[in-house]
């Protein structure tokens, strides 16, 4: 968050503040969007549950399973086709 709020010319606080106002979103949000926006792109390619986990940059699968379920409701593994 440091890079991006230099490369714009803006404090981090500034940054996120601006971010915020922007995209209605905090970054911590938004960045756990993408993260399952990129999950759902390649569990349809047939990737496994782990191997999406950490390349999406969770830790471990569990983790990953969990978020996964509170955001739409279902475990990975039934979303993957």
């Amino acid at each position: 968050m440091n890079e991006w709020a230099e490369l714009a010319g803006m404090s981090r606080r500034s940054f996120t503040r601006a971010f915020k106002r922007e995209t209605g979103m905090g970054v911590a949000v938004w960045r756990q969007q993408v993260r399952l926006l990129e999950a759902l792109s390649m569990l349809s390619t047939s990737s496994a549950v782990t191997t999406v986990a950490l390349d999406v940059g969770y830790d471990s699968a569990s983790a990953f399973c969990a978020m996964f379920q509170r955001a739409f409701g279902v475990p990975p593994s039934k979303y993957a086709f």
